[in-house]
């Protein structure tokens, strides 16, 4: 599953129509995290994002697939509609409920624009040293 020899990290995929990521990390919250950088990265250059301002989001969730396109677009939902990148990710788990933290800046996409994260051959798995990996597709 891809070069993992970071703990965490991400890598595109080459994929015929839209876009697609493996990320990897060692729990399902960092999962998360890189998750929403892989996105942001496919749109801009991240690290030129200064975490200027702070938003928080709970999410109720069915199932962990669920949870992470629920996740993704509600980062996608709050960039349109506020004009804003995002490069600083938080997430944990309270109650069965994804709470999640993110910032950044006024701005917008200056490679892709990530219109979705989509199930199309989404995938989260736990490999045998512990790692979590996720493929994600995203409709671009």
């Amino acid at each position: 599953m891809g070069n993992v020899s970071n703990p965490a990290g991400f890598e595109e995929l080459n994929h015929v129509a839209d876009r697609a990521v493996h990320v990897w990390a060692p729990s399902l919250e960092a999962l998360f995290e890189q998750a929403a950088r892989a996105m942001f990265s496919l749109m801009t250059d991240i690290s030129a994002i200064h975490p200027e301002r702070r938003h928080e989001i709970t999410i109720e969730t069915e199932d962990l697939e669920t949870a992470l396109v629920d996740w993704l677009n509600a980062l996608l939902f709050w960039r349109e509609t506020q004009g804003e990148m995002y490069s600083d990710f938080r997430v944990r788990w309270e109650d069965g409920l994804l709470r999640g933290e993110f910032a950044g800046q006024p701005g917008y996409p200056t490679f892709a624009v990530v219109k979705a994260a989509t199930f199309h051959d989404l995938r989260i798995e736990q490999d045998e040293q512990g790692l979590w990996h996720a493929t994600i597709v995203f409709d671009t």
